[in-house]
């Protein structure tokens, strides 16, 4: 019985595999859709390239950034593993997302135990350094809002005075003798 509660409240620190997975489906769709109504669609990118290029530089960034971060959470899980079957040297080279882990020199000791407080404290640091990353990426998503606006209002911009342009030109010319 007692096996069986152990078994229970062992915590397991699992890979973000499913979450990569999504990541990689997702660009992979939108790759496909991207290639599929680019020869509609091109012409309209080559109008403003260095705008449009601008957007898709942002697009990158903010992909390149995701999967960091989720590479991030994978190196600090994968330490959380190897330290917990005391895998020799996994001290040695603690990830960035757990930093505050660097200064606590009772772990590398044979009991690895922590207090309440001290678990808190690493909990708080690790949930901050999580929130400057989303911070990071809410940043880019905004960046990248910000960007498609400006092209809209560019193209908005272009678009008017032709619009008005034809209208002028088409206004039609009335005379008298097509009243009576």
């Amino acid at each position: 019985m007692n096996e069986i509660i152990t078994e229970r409240n062992k915590k397991a620190f699992t890979q973000p595999i499913q979450q990569t997975f999504i990541m990689i489906f997702i660009l992979v769709l939108v790759g496909i859709t991207g290639t599929l109504l680019f020869p509609s669609v091109g012409s309209i990118f080559f109008g403003a390239p260095l705008l449009n290029g601008a957007i898709i530089l942002i697009f990158c960034l903010g992909i390149f950034t995701s999967f960091n971060q989720i590479y991030q959470v994978y190196r600090a899980s994968e330490w959380i593993e190897g330290f917990a079957r005391n895998t020799p040297g996994v001290t040695d080279r603690i990830p960035r997302l757990l930093a505050t882990l660097a200064s606590i020199k009772g772990l590398a000791s044979e009991e690895k135990s922590l207090n309440s407080i001290s678990a808190r404290s690493i909990l708080d640091s690790v949930g901050s350094r999580l929130d400057e990353s989303r911070d990071i990426t809410r940043y880019i998503t905004s960046l990248l809002v910000l960007t498609g606006l400006l092209g809209t209002f560019y193209g908005l911009a272009t678009t008017v005075p032709a619009v008005v342009d034809t209208i002028r030109s088409v206004s039609p010319s009335l005379s008298i003798s097509s009243l009576t």
